[in-house]
């Protein structure tokens, strides 16, 4: 017998490692893996499908769709997300990257940058050292106005080396001091980090850290025939986009991750990030919904389901992982229960499932603040809504692997009742 203990999902088995390189791209702050992303994708919709994600943060699901041919619509309201969504949207050939990042080099004169280097502020200052910060700038101010793919892929892939960790030898992949990739530490932590680590600040040469990111980054990566659409866009106002209006009632999936209740601030906690975007963390949180408490995210949960359920099918599948908030270290919110329970009462779709994921390679909050550890959980919830049955009323592939439906469905009445 299956039981919630030792069932195993089918993306679980498989290892992100596996998959497009172009995942890694640049770390980000809550985002689930391809390996979740490919499965769901075969199993819930066929080539040249719609699949669309409204929070859409470093592309995950777009990239994945994209690569099994379907076709794709993402949105973000944070700029360092449609940043990387931009990035990941295109089909350059690693000759084109290259051609460009020469060119960029040989048209910089550290000595007109020099100044506006030495303008930026002490909290920057502290992270990089002043020749790298030079040419930071002047990739700041050649690449952020530019829609050109291929300077597009530059930003993406910048912010992807802006910091990150020294390897054992000092030589470092990144263009920061020795820190966290994943998340950007506080100016105050990163001073005092400095301080009680006794770190240098060593010049990183740009060009070259952004061409061995782009070697690492073709190890597995093949073009994709087709590009999608990225968007930037406020979910509570989806349904407004003119740009999509076309593609209500046409979407087969909905596979996204929304904000949880405060766990990530993905402005401040992004703020070298926000700066090399040129872009101000707190004006930028204020436009976010990551920050709410549990009242005020149900009912942003339920604007964006009917926002974003003019979009779907009739019978269409719509997917949200969501995971549980400790209080304490004995109290937690069921999150995804709240978010289930808020769809049945209001009646929005006729089906909702709910299925344990236990995570294991995810980039989460609990796997890299040594101080907050436990804010977030090692099991997300994946929700699966529909007006149909698509467990079994499923055209799939047959390769894809099948979901155990009993399992789901006891599964279910065991988290919010029949």
């Amino acid at each position: 017998m299956i039981t919630e203990e030792n069932f195993k999902t089918p993306w679980s088995k498989l290892s992100a490692r596996e998959f497009d390189s172009w995942h890694s791209m640049c770390s980000y702050l809550g985002a689930f893996p391809p390996t979740l992303a490919n499965y769901l994708i075969r199993y819930f919709s066929n080539e040249n499908d719609i699949v669309m994600d409204p929070f859409s943060g470093r592309g995950t699901t777009a990239l994945e769709a994209r690569i099994l041919n379907r076709q794709t619509i993402a949105t973000d309201l944070n700029p360092i997300a449609l940043a990387l969504s931009h990035a990941k949207n295109n089909n350059l050939t690693q000759e084109e990257i290259f051609e460009r990042i020469d060119f960029l080099e040989r048209k910089y004169d550290y000595a007109l940058y020099q100044p506006e280097a030495i303008a930026q502020s002490d909290d920057i200052h502290l992270i990089f050292h002043p020749r790298t910060l030079a040419q930071l700038c002047y990739l700041r101010r050649k690449l952020l106005k530019s829609t050109t793919p291929v300077d597009r892929y530059l930003v993406g892939i910048t912010l992807g080396i802006l910091h990150g960790g020294e390897r054992a030898d000092g030589t470092s992949g990144y263009a920061s001091i020795d820190m966290p990739n994943t998340f950007s530490m506080s100016a105050e932590y990163v001073r005092r980090f400095v301080q009680t680590k006794q770190l240098n600040r060593f010049y990183r040469d740009v060009f070259s850290l952004l061409k061995e990111k782009t070697v690492r980054l073709y190890k597995k990566h093949n073009l994709l025939k087709q590009t999608g659409i990225v968007l930037k866009a406020d979910v509570k106002k989806l349904s407004q986009k003119e740009e999509l209006t076309a593609f209500k009632n046409q979407v087969s999936l909905i596979l996204t991750s929304p904000p949880y209740l405060g766990i990530v601030n993905y402005a401040k906690q992004n703020w070298i990030r926000s700066w090399f975007m040129d872009e101000d963390p707190t004006t930028v949180s204020a436009e976010l919904d990551d920050d709410l408490n549990l009242d005020e995210w149900i009912e942003f949960s339920k604007s964006f389901i009917l926002e974003t359920k003019e979009y779907l099918k009739p019978n269409g599948v719509a997917i949200f992982v969501i995971g549980d908030v400790a209080k304490s270290k004995t109290s937690m919110i069921p999150l995804a229960r709240e978010f289930c329970l808020m769809v049945k009462e209001n009646q929005i779709f006729k089906n909702v499932w709910c299925i344990n994921d236990v995570i294991n390679d995810y980039d989460k909050t609990t796997r890299i603040w040594g101080d907050s550890k436990g804010t977030a959980t090692a099991t997300d919830r994946i929700v699966i809504l529909s007006d149909i049955n698509p467990f079994t009323d499923n055209q799939r592939d047959e390769s894809v692997e099948e979901l155990d439906y009993d399992y789901i469905i006891e599964c279910t009445k065991f988290f919010i009742g029949s």
